[in-house]
């Protein structure tokens, strides 16, 4: 096959995904034929390497069944490994499989291809680069400078590695074959600082070569013996961690505590003891890149490894990584790392709004393709979508002191136009997909664009009838019955208009149409009673009771005193109580628990209370003295009730 059938082959299997039937075009003999390969694969469980293991051997017998599978079966066979290691691509022995089964199938340009795809999917594996530049050097020894390009790659990726002595061999092996001297001279040059664990036997090659016959004299060092020296010494302070090391490659599996606690010592060891050491920057990043392997899932090691990139970010007298470095780790962290691992992605959002003004364009254009993604991971993470526009802004509408005050109400009223018009686009489902903004925009997150065009026509263009325009418009989307930031901003803007009669509604909505959390809704209550109190009248207030009496249906509640029931009971209701008798409320389950169920407390109660009483009742003679329930109880040990065990788990 020629390399442009290769080029195209290839282009058709990177549209696979996971969604993809690899089993949907073969024939329904070849079905009858496998049953055990067509049930692993509709059976295949992603998080168990067993299962995958199993679906990769059955392919392989696939491949050994049918010496000269058609077009369909060969598109199947490639579909699965494919799957299997875009999931997972640092399971380098499916990869070396893969290699094979491509040789098998279509032969050597394909397997090669095949390998190159491999080094690109999974760069830092030694296992990998060895086999395809052997292959290289197998199959086209006259392409020496191609070769040489690769080595070089394979070297930044692979070369500091503390077991990296076949590819070095490989290498030394590659410029002797091909008499470049100087080449092999700048390799040992470079060779002998590197803490590997055949350092020794480099030592003593370079020492050969340099009295060998194709030694220059360009080539001699005088400071040779003391970089033995230093070599020597630090591959034993790293011997000691490197000892530990059981398993330095990817699997599914849990990886061991003391294989992780080793790995955060070693990796704190070389950090700390950058300067002090003198430590190459690539070193340390390759023990790094090194513990991603098996450590792939674990998000301290993310989270160490970007701490310190950007602790090593844009030095000027010495080495450091750029702004593109630190960006491309967050970026494959947060491809790599479950969606639980939430403070890696905060810390990304944080870096990337802390390195804004250092490339704009380029920073925004990443903060949105990371918000983009993000979301597809998290859509009910409504804080994004909030960061996103407070970058956007920033971005795209951005102002400054010097300029006039008309350019400024410009720039704020295009973004009030584009929140808007995106909003609406969302909600007549006509999404325009060159504006990013519209399609992140989800149930979860509607509340805050929403609340932001808001905040923008009230406080920014100062537009009172369009803001209670759009309150009266989005409080009756269902999306928004649970929104804190929309209804708390509702209730700013009603304080600051002072309409009771709006306030007292939406007090009334509170725990039953507006579904606010418990903390929330005590909040404003607490709040409500004292400004009402503060900017409130007695005429105010009459007129609400008149109100509430009258509206029974409504079942509206008085402001200032039956509002308080609603605390830690928001879906409290004034007609629960309407059958009982005065004296008996304090019995009640509801108010012995006040919104903590499973733990009623007995408080004391005034028996001979005088707050409903008629003054006039009372005549000349003073009130009785108060007598009091409950009071013996007020000592004994509360009750708790263990709803969860009575009403779940004796059920079960």
């Amino acid at each position: 096959m020629d390399k442009s059938s290769t080029v195209k082959a290839y282009k058709a299997l990177s549209a696979i995904n996971l969604s993809t039937d690899a089993l949907r075009n073969l024939d329904s003999s070849f079905l009858k034929d496998n049953v055990e390969f067509v049930e692993t694969y509709k059976g295949i469980k992603w998080d168990d390497i067993n299962s995958l293991n199993k679906l990769i051997s059955l392919t392989e017998q696939i491949v050994v069944k049918y010496k000269d599978p058609n077009d369909v079966i060969q598109m199947a066979i490639e579909t699965i490994f494919v799957q299997v290691l875009q999931e997972y691509p640092l399971l380098f022995g499916y990869w070396k499989k893969f290699t094979a089964v491509q040789y098998q199938l279509h032969g050597l340009d394909r397997s090669i291809q095949t390998l190159a795809n491999s080094v690109e999917a999974f760069p830092t594996s030694l296992e990998l680069w060895c086999d395809y530049l052997n292959v290289l050097c197998t199959n086209n020894p006259e392409e020496t400078d191609l070769i040489r390009t690769k080595f070089k790659v394979a070297k930044s990726f692979i070369g500091y590695q503390f077991l990296s002595h076949p590819f070095w061999d490989k290498y030394i092996d590659f410029e002797t074959k091909n008499e470049e001297w100087s080449n092999l001279n700048g390799i040992y040059q470079e060779l002998i600082t590197i803490p590997l664990h055949q350092y020794a036997k480099y030592c003593t090659a370079y020492k050969n070569f340099l009295h060998g016959k194709n030694s220059l004299p360009e080539f001699k060092d005088d400071n040779l013996d003391s970089k033995f020296k230093r070599t020597y010494d630090l591959v034993n302070k790293m011997w000691v961690y490197e000892s530990r090391i059981k398993k330095n490659f990817f699997n599914l599996t849990e990886l061991p505590k003391d294989e992780i606690q080793n790995w955060k010592q070693y990796l704190e060891f070389m950090t700390e003891n950058e300067d002090k050491l003198q430590l190459k920057l690539i070193l340390v990043k390759s023990i790094f890149e090194r513990c991603l392997i098996p450590c792939q899932n674990e998000e301290i090691f993310w989270l160490q490894y970007a701490q310190w990139m950007e602790s090593r970010m844009e030095l000027k007298d010495r080495e450091s990584f750029t702004l593109e470095d630190v960006i491309a780790l967050y970026t494959r962290g947060n491809k790599s790392l479950a969606v639980q691992h939430t403070r890696f992605r905060s810390n990304f959002i944080i870096f990337l709004k802390k390195s804004f003004r250092k490339n704009k364009e380029y920073i925004f254009n990443v903060f949105t393709e990371t918000i983009f993604t993000l979301l597809n991971y998290c859509p009910n993470q409504i804080t994004l979508l909030r960061e996103y526009l407070i970058l956007m802004k920033r971005f795209k509408f951005s102002s400054s002191l010097g300029e006039k005050e008309r350019e400024i109400l410009g720039q704020q009223t295009s973004y009030t136009h584009l929140l808007e018009q995106s909003i609406n686009n969302f909600i007549d489902d006509r999404i325009d997909k060159t504006n990013p903004l519209e399609e992140m925009i989800n149930d979860y997150n509607l509340s805050i664009v929403v609340t932001e065009l808001i905040k923008m026509t009230w406080l920014v263009l100062k537009n009172n009838i369009q803001t209670r325009k759009l309150f009266n418009r989005f409080g009756k989307m269902k999306q928004l019955n649970s929104s804190e930031s929309f209804w708390l901003t509702y209730y700013k803007f009603e304080k600051t208009t002072k309409n009771f009669t709006k306030l007292n509604k939406f007090i009334n909505n509170l725990g039953r149409k507006i579904l606010l959390p418990t903390a929330t809704i005590n909040d404003i209550l607490v709040d409500y009673r004292s400004f009402y109190l503060l900017n409130s009248n007695l005429n105010d207030y009459c007129d609400t009771l008149l109100l509430t009496e009258s509206l029974q249906d409504e079942k509206l509640v008085d402001p200032i005193l039956y509002s308080q029931f609603k605390i830690n009971d928001p879906q409290w209701i004034r007609t629960e109580y309407s059958d009982m008798l005065p004296i008996d409320w304090y019995k009640t389950q509801i108010f012995q628990e006040n919104g903590h169920p499973g733990l009623p407390l007995v408080r004391p109660q005034i028996a001979n209370t005088i707050i409903e009483k008629d003054s006039k009742s009372f005549g000349q003679k003073p009130p009785s003295l108060p007598l009091f329930r409950n009071l013996e109880k007020i000592n004994k040990q509360n009750k708790y009730k263990d709803i969860f065990t009575e009403e779940y788990v004796n059920t079960m």
